[in-house]
């Protein structure tokens, strides 16, 4: 044996077959020819090896931890995972102890090899791992015994099953809960040797057996077995399933998975797999076939207010009519919601089709009696026909459900054949909604303002703000255009606060250039009103841009008023306390109640222009105008007319008692800079700066009435 200070790594010849030296900092000094052998480096490769090197990632400590226990102990001992030169994983149990005194502090080591041994420990867990695991997922009982038959596991839904309990059945034979074990011909075993093995294939076959259990009980199972062996005995793993149990929860399964849980009715799974088979038998004996998408109308409403348990029974009671009406070969499957799908196969000819919507009319339209309410509901449903709109289940489907969105949007209660020009005008509504969204993160839209006039004296005494989009080709859209679509894509509640942020500032930038306190009007969108915080945005914005709350006026529509009429007055009073006005604009267009409009605190009237464009040839249209103001003034209304554009309309809305105007005639709407120039050219050095409250009318306003309420667009005299 060489010194460790000599250059050489030898063979060294020893008693022990796996044996090495080492110095203090891990350098292998000397070792055996079986160390060598079994590591597989070679000769030359030692003498720049540590025992370090040696060792698998996440060992980083075990070098230390030698050193340290040889430092009160004359010898330690520690189980090391090594890596061969060929990548094979070692497991060797090693047994340190100081060398003698003439090799100057080095270190002996002496290894048992017990990879086969630990990697069979190791298989046993894993397997035993993966089949618990296993038995948990599918509430399996799970059973493992010995080759002589004992159990060495017993899970507690084998306690369940056979009423053994855990403790009176280990290490009992396995025969006396399941008797018949020994008759089953032995699973594949996986032996064990060299490196560990693929887990056991436990997805055999199931066999089923009678068991006997501990109350004398037979239950029938399913019984897979899978086996596996250590170096020493073999293990067998059982996982049972009740066969009764099963069964039931099978058709359980199946029936989740088919079956809508509400309504039982077929699912969309279900559903796709009946429409691919009527279609196959529709084209191949060139008989027609009709996708119908049925979606209720206002069904929302009966939730809100009635409750969802309500519309849950609503559904059901739907679900069944629909069935009751049509054939017992088509098909009628719930979506989810309040859409349903229906199947219509085996009519001789299209021209059939009205004839069988008409009866689901009639079937859906009864009213519905659940407990105490009597409901009535419509529907409105798009109709898709194979082969002329379509061939596959997915575009059938998809054509129904736009043919359904033409039929809901113009009437509801009605219904819509799909066509093509259908198609187009959903694809330019998807560009549509596309280019929003950019517009909305580009900033492309702006505002527009056009001045307020009193009509006796044609004095500015308000201005109102107008959103415009221009698009990225250039050309500017108006509201129509877009508003109703930034709606139903929920943009325009933060879209519509930015507006009034941008008009708030714009009003306040005014009165900061020397101009009077105008007024600065501007309409709410239907979910800007019904906002939680509405009342916390509007003093805020208004905190911020330095914009009087007496200087803003917020309008909104007849449409707004009536889909909010619930919190509408408590909404309308919260901003009023700040010191706004409020418009009801586009007045005449909509359905509100006289009760209704005396009850809430609205200060303008907006007559709308549909009643003015026709003024004053139309006797029907100047009637109805002297209705509103005769109306207005009884309730104390101010009252403003939109898109005057003759002098004609002028004088004749003047000698009617019309307060404020505003159309082309005056000043049509402009930019902001135009705006100021305008109303810088409007006010001369002698006149009084704009008011904030409206006068009472004179004789010379053509007796307009004295009475007339407060507000903030008009001037003091």
């Amino acid at each position: 044996m060489r010194s460790p200070c000599s250059s050489g790594n030898p063979p060294i010849k020893t008693r022990s077959d796996l044996f090495c030296i080492m110095l203090r900092d891990g350098h292998i000094v000397g070792s055996s020819f079986a160390w060598q052998a079994l590591l597989g480096y070679p000769p030359e490769s030692f003498r720049a090896l540590k025992l370090q090197n040696l060792l698998t990632p996440g060992q980083d400590h075990c070098w230390s931890r030698i050193l340290a226990k040889l430092q009160t102990h004359n010898a330690t001992s520690l189980l090391l995972r090594c890596e061969a030169a060929n990548g094979r994983i070692l497991y060797l149990l090693g047994h340190f102890t100081p060398a003698t005194p003439a090799l100057q502090g080095a270190i002996r080591a002496t290894f048992q090899d017990i990879s086969i041994s630990y990697q069979a420990k190791l298989l046993t867990r894993q397997s035993f791992r993966m089949v618990r695991q296993m038995a948990t997922q599918t509430n399996g009982a799970m059973v493992m015994f010995c080759d002589s038959g004992r159990v060495c596991h017993w899970s507690p839904e084998a306690e369940a099953l056979f009423g053994y309990r855990s403790k009176d059945i280990l290490r009992r034979d396995i025969r006396s809960a399941i008797p018949l074990c020994h008759d089953l011909a032995a699973p594949q075993t996986t032996e064990i040797s060299g490196h560990p093995p693929p887990c056991p294939d436990l997805a055999l076959d199931p066999r089923e057996v009678t068991c006997r259990c501990k109350d004398g009980t037979q239950v029938t199972v399913d019984l897979s077995l899978a086996s596996f062996a250590t170096h020493k005995r073999r293990y067998t793993i059982g996982l049972c399933y009740d066969r009764q149990r099963h069964t039931a929860q099978d058709r359980h399964i199946q029936q989740l998975a088919y079956y809508d849980p509400l309504t039982e009715l077929p699912n969309r799974v279900l559903l796709q797999e009946r429409l691919d088979q009527s279609l196959a038998e529709a084209l191949r004996s060139h008989h027609p076939l009709a996708v119908l998408f049925v979606d209720l109308d206002r069904f929302k409403q009966v939730n809100d207010s009635l409750g969802h348990a309500i519309g849950d029974q609503l559904l059901k009671m739907v679900g069944q009519r629909l069935q009751q009406c049509l054939r017992s070969n088509d098909t009628v499957a719930r979506l989810g919601g309040d859409e349903f799908i229906i199947v219509l196969s085996g009519f001789r000819h299209p021209s059939s089709l009205p004839k069988i919507l008409d009866k689901i009319f009639d079937a859906l339209s009864k009213p519905y009696r659940i407990e105490m309410h009597r409901i009535v509901v419509t529907a409105s449903i798009g109709v898709a026909v194979c082969p002329d709109d379509g061939t596959a289940a997915d575009l059938l489907m998809r054509n129904a459900d736009i043919a359904m969105y033409v039929a809901k949007e113009e009437r509801g209660n009605s219904y819509q054949l799909f066509c093509q020009e259908m198609n187009q005008a959903l694809k330019d509504q998807l560009a549509l909604e596309t280019n929003l969204r950019q517009a909305v993160d580009n900033g492309e839209f702006f505002l527009l303002f056009q001045p307020r006039f009193h009509l006796a004296s044609e004095k500015v005494v308000s201005i109102e703000c107008f959103l415009r989009w221009k698009r990225s080709d250039g050309n500017i859209l108006s509201p129509k255009a877009f508003l109703p679509r930034l709606e139903e894509m929920g943009l325009m509640a933060s879209l519509g606060n930015r507006i009034l942020r941008k008009a708030c500032a714009f009003g306040a930038s005014l009165q900061q250039a020397g101009m009077p306190h105008i007024p600065v009007a501007i309409n709410l969108s239907c979910s800007q009103f019904r906002q939680r915080n509405l009342h916390e945005s509007i003093a805020t914005i208004l905190q911020e841009t330095g914009l009087p709350a007496n200087c803003l006026e917020l309008e909104i529509n007849e449409c707004t008023l009536q889909k909010n009429e619930e919190r509408a007055e408590e909404i309308l009073r919260s901003i009023k306390r700040l010191g706004v006005s409020w418009s009801l604009d586009n007045f005449g267009l909509g359905y509100t109640s006289l009760q209704r409009l005396k009850t809430l605190p609205f200060d303008n009237l907006k007559i709308d222009r549909h009643f003015i464009r026709n003024l004053p040839e139309t006797q029907t249209d100047a009637a109805m105008v002297g209705a509103i103001l005769a109306m207005a003034r009884n309730l104390g209304l101010v009252t403003i007319a939109e898109g005057i554009e003759t002098f004609a309309q002028h004088h004749l809305l003047l000698a009617m008692g019309c307060h404020y105007g505003q159309g082309f005639l005056f000043r049509e709407p402009c930019r902001p800079g135009e705006l100021q120039t305008f109303l810088q050219a409007e006010i001369s050095p002698l006149q009084p700066a704009f008011p904030t409250i409206a006068p009472p009318f004179t004789d010379s306003d053509c007796k307009a009435p004295e009475n007339t309420r407060a507000t903030s667009a008009g001037p003091v005299h």
